[in-house]
Parts: C-alpha cells; sequence; structure tokens
C-alpha cells in the first residue's frame, strides 16, 4: 500500500534537502521548501515545490508556515555544518542548529503533524569512541560545536512526548556533484586549476564516505508510517584523506603533491559506521561505491 504525504523540507534550497526534496516530489508526494537561502540556492529549488524564504530561528515565521501548510511530515535538514567554522562561532552554530530545531519541532507538534525526521551527522555526534564500526548505541563523544549541536538537537526530538514519530538519520560523509565543500569536490577543483590541493595533518584520519543519491534513498525509506529510530547512513567502510586524493588524483591524471597543513585537534580521528541497522529495519545500503562516485562527482567538477 502507497501513501502520499505533505512533507516540509527544511533547508530544501541546500546540496542534500534539495535532492531529497525532487525525490519526495517524484514519489507522488507533496512538497513545501522551507529556506532562508543563506547557503542555498534558488537553483536547487525543485520546481513543483512550494517555497517559503523562512529562518528556522525566526520562531513566528516558523510557526506561522507550518500552521498554515500543516505537512504530515517534517524533513528537517536546514543547518550550519561546517566543523572548524563552528570552532569559530559556537553561538551560531547553537541557535542554529539546536534552538531552530527546537522551533521547527515545536510548530510540527502543534501543527498536528506525524513524523519528523531529523538529518544528523554519523561523522561528529560520537566523536573517536574505542571500537570499530559505530553503532547507534555507541557512545556520543563529539568533539566540535557542531557535533555537540546535532547531539543536543537528537536529544530534544528524542524526548519528543508529544506524539512525533521521530526519525534520526546519522550520515556519515556526504559527497556528490554539486556540493562545495565536500573534499572529494575540493580536491577535484584544486587539481583541476593545477594548484595543491590542502590537506590538514598527515591525511591518515579516516572517513565513512557515503554518496548523496544513497542519502536521498534513506529518507524515502524513513517515510513509512510508524517507522521510529536511529539510523546510521553510511558505507561500512573508512578511508582515509589520502586515499581519497589518490582516487581524485587518478580520476584526474593529476599528478600535483597536496600541501600538508597542521592538524585540526578538535577534528575526528577516525570514522567507520555500522549500517547493519539501517539494512535490517529500513531496508537501505548504500549502492554507489567509492570509486564510482568520485568519477561522477570529478565529472561534475571538470565539466562546470
Amino acid at each position: 500500500m502507497s501513501f502520499v504525504f505533505k512533507i516540509l523540507v527544511t533547508g530544501g534550497a541546500g546540496f542534500i534537502g534539495s535532492r531529497v526534496a525532487q525525490a519526495y516530489l517524484q514519489a507522488g508526494h507533496q512538497v513545501v521548501v522551507l529556506d532562508n537561502l543563506a547557503r542555498g540556492r534558488c537553483e536547487h529549488l525543485p520546481v513543483g515545490a512550494a517555497f517559503y524564504n523562512v529562518d528556522i530561528c525566526d520562531r513566528s515565521a516558523i510557526h506561522e508556515v507550518i500552521k498554515r501548510e500543516r505537512p504530515n511530515i517534517i524533513s528537517h535538514h536546514a543547518a550550519l555544518v561546517f566543523v572548524r567554522e563552528s570552532q569559530r562561532f559556537p553561538e551560531n552554530y547553537l541557535r542554529v542548529n539546536l534552538d531552530g530545531t527546537r522551533n521547527v519541532m515545536k510548530a510540527a507538534r502543534e501543527a498536528g503533524a506525524d513524523k519528523f525526521i531529523f538529518a544528523s551527522s554519523g561523522g561528529a555526534v560520537y566523536g573517536d569512541p574505542p571500537g570499530l564500526p559505530l553503532r547507534e548505541d555507541a557512545p556520543r563523544l563529539p568533539r566540535s560545536p557542531y557535533g555537540e549541536t546535532k547531539m543536543w538537537a537528537e536529544d530534544v526530538l528524542l524526548a519528543e512526548e508529544g506524539g512525533l514519530e521521530v526519525v534520526i538519520l546519522r550520515y556519515g560523509n556526504v559527497y556528490g556533484p554539486g556540493q562545495d565543500h565536500s573534499v572529494v569536490t575540493r580536491f577535484a577543483a584544486a587539481l583541476r586549476d593545477n594548484v595543491p590541493a590542502v590537506i590538514f595533518g598527515d591525511g591518515s584520519q579516516s572517513r565513512d564516505y557515503v554518496y548523496v543519491t544513497d542519502v536521498v534513498r534513506a529518507n524515502l525509506l524513513a517515510l513509512k508510517p510508524g517507522l521510529t529510530g536511529i539510523f546510521n547512513i553510511g558505507s561500512a567502510e573508512g578511508r582515509s584523506v589520502l586515499e581519497v586524493y589518490r582516487s581524485v588524483a587518478a580520476n584526474m591524471h593529476n599528478g600535483v603533491s597536496p600541501l600538508h597543513l597542521p592538524d585540526n585537534a578538535f577534528e575526528v580521528r577516525r570514522n567507520v559506521l555500522d549500517i547493519r541497522r539501517a539494512r535490517s529495519i529500513l531496508g537501505w545500503q548504500p549502492e554507489v561505491g567509492f570509486e564510482e562516485g568520485v568519477r561522477l562527482t570529478v565529472e561534475e567538477v571538470v565539466g562546470g
């Protein structure tokens, strides 16, 4: 049996949110996008979605939009997402990622929404706890204000007693064509311009990289009525920053050596997500391999 929902996507002009909104539309759902366009782009807005230029920190505006539209489901992707930036401006991250999430959640509850899907960070909330891969019940030991605010926002949602079904998707390091800030894109842009790509530290730090279309599929599966819980959305594989650089360089046939700068003490050293729960309950698993994802991303950077 198929269901048709009215879904409000916050951050729906951003890299991930816009693709999620488009996928919801293609699946036959009614979609409302909410974005302040501070970092989202108008050209990313999916055709066919209603759009509100509203900041999630504007409590009254959020309540007005959600009360007017009365969505069944909230897909909350609006956030500040840069680890280094969060070190410099922690108060901004607290205001947007925690207070903004609380605003959206409260408005959703008061408007009678059924479900709240939250885009969290499997790359930041866990920090560096012992033992890999990281299950959803692993200790959360974030090392940056970004990771902390995502963790605190999770706690706000998990404490919700207003009848909302809550699904938390902890993404690995999401990458793909059209993204400005992933290491894959930054490396490709540097090599395209024949300049050294910057690597912080020796490049041995590892991450779990997941391609954007796989993340979108997880958001589609999360719509299932009655589904709740926390799910890691990653590849279950760790790759060092140097491995990523070499893969990008091989695709671009460019041998320019990277520029190593001092390591950042607040960055996670090793991260691999256990995705067995997503496989068994969501029915999800990654479909785009890393080498294919790098190739597709490089093609867009070079062609663009």
